[in-house]
């Protein structure tokens, strides 16, 4: 049966209602120490400062690949009248993938936030620099955590065995961002927010009927 989407919309507004709050006591009060102990504490680690230094920043990589392949998977499935959970996911990612990459690249141009690393160096910079497009100026919210959690929310939706390794990964991953000195607090919990938003906003739009949820051999939408 498929899930009421009015109700789905209302549970993303009240979170984020409560998240406005939250995101603002973190702001306010939590990213800074949290940053700070990260710094004195775990790079003071030479090992963990030198490996965490040089991570290569895959996610339009990630988003690329993800387009490209559900597009195939997409098209091939498709053109056989195959319209199951996989094709069904494949449509989602087509759209929630490039649509994520899009939305936190214009958010972090709108606030303009200082990102952790450039913060510990230049402590004077905290805070939200509101459409000046400075240089570092380009953390909040994460992009990593907003399209990763995009990605999972679709497999979430169709797969829903998945869950347990879906909410593993965005864990794990919001932790290493955090532990890394690549985001603040705030970064990851609003980028995660957003991901998901973004791939129900996806979803909604490409099924607006129940007859298009069905598995099997059925015809396009």
């Amino acid at each position: 049966m498929p899930e009421s989407t009015n109700s789905k919309s209302r549970f993303f507004i009240v979170l984020g209602m409560l998240l406005a709050p939250v995101t603002f006591l973190c702001v306010r009060y939590l990213d800074v120490p949290v940053a700070l102990f990260v710094k004195y504490h775990f790079y003071a680690n030479t090992t963990w400062s030198q490996m965490t230094s040089t991570i290569p920043d895959l996610l339009l990589l990630v988003v690329l690949l993800s387009t490209v392949v559900s597009f195939l998977l997409y098209f091939t499935r498709s053109r056989k009248g195959i319209y199951d959970a996989t094709t069904n996911l494949a449509r989602v990612v087509l759209w929630a993938a490039p649509s994520s990459y899009l939305a936190k690249t214009l958010l972090k141009i709108v606030f303009g936030r200082v990102n952790t690393r450039q913060f510990l160096e230049q402590p004077s910079l905290y805070g939200f620099h509101w459409f000046q497009m400075r240089e570092h100026c380009e953390g909040f919210p994460s992009g990593h955590m907003l399209v990763i959690v995009a990605l999972l929310a679709a497999l979430w939706r169709f797969y829903p065995k998945s869950r347990p390794l879906c909410l593993t990964v965005a864990l794990l991953l919001g932790v290493a961002l955090v532990a890394t000195d690549y985001h603040f607090v705030s970064d990851v919990i609003v980028g995660a927010y957003v991901g998901a938003l973004v791939e129900f906003a996806v979803f909604r739009l490409l099924f607006r009927h129940p007859l298009h949820l069905s598995s099997g051999r059925v015809p396009p939408p």
